[in-house]
């Protein structure tokens, strides 16, 4: 890992935000300077080469300065491990719509407003909110709607890793025990749960583990889904 620069603890903005730290992906520089500026209070780590980084290295929190077109299998498989923002220079709706189905927790524009840009971020380092514009989040959710229809016949259209999280919510497991268990960031076990009820068109868990139990004989084990 190169760190080109850090910033100490600063718990100016609460306990829980300040004993996290960030990495912000970036070698040009201009979105960590812009990050820099929003006086987040917590460790800032500046990274040139994601790749000189060991595997081993927990990231609370990455930003990935999307300057140039983004090579979406490599992004998916960082935010399977990490909590992960994409923060643009030049917004795309099409690139938010992207990051959410490649399930990143954020797509922002470093040009909006400090104060908009900040709260966001803050969020997802303090409790992986999801950070994204409110039309992106509406078009997508209305395009997953019109998904979830066409498969409510059947749960041969959950994907692998959706029938490995339904077992886990089948047995009660809640979203931090689902991403434990599978080796992946809360956000996007929450993101996936998410997913699954809208595929499913049901309103929650317990509708969920039903619709899959009539359609494919799954069993509820242990507890009711939470």
């Amino acid at each position: 890992m190169v760190m080109v620069d850090a910033r100490p603890l600063d718990p100016v903005v609460g306990s829980e935000i300040a004993v996290k730290s960030v990495v912000v992906l970036d070698p040009m520089g201009e979105v960590f300077q812009r990050v820099r500026e929003l006086d987040l209070g917590v460790a800032l780590w500046r990274v040139i080469d994601l790749s000189r980084m060991s595997a081993r290295i927990d990231i609370p929190l990455l930003i990935w300065s999307a300057y140039a077109p983004l090579d979406w299998d490599r992004l998916a498989r960082i935010g399977e491990r990490t909590s992960t923002i994409l923060i643009t220079t030049t917004y795309d709706a099409r690139e938010a719509i992207d990051a959410l189905e490649h399930d990143m927790i954020g797509y922002l524009d470093a040009t909006m407003p400090a104060t908009t840009l900040r709260r966001a971020i803050a969020g997802a380092i303090a409790n992986d909110e999801p950070a994204f514009r409110r039309e992106a989040i509406g078009s997508w959710m209305h395009a997953r709607r019109g998904e979830a229809a066409s498969q409510r016949d059947g749960a041969h259209g959950l994907t692998t890793r959706q029938r490995q999280i339904m077992e886990l919510v089948a047995r009660g497991s809640t979203d931090k025990e689902i991403a434990k268990a599978l080796g992946i960031a809360q956000a996007t076990a929450q993101k996936h749960v998410t997913n699954i009820l809208q595929r499913l068109g049901v309103p929650n868990r317990a509708a969920a583990v039903a619709r899959v139990a009539a359609l494919s004989g799954y069993s509820r084990r242990g507890a009711s889904p939470r």
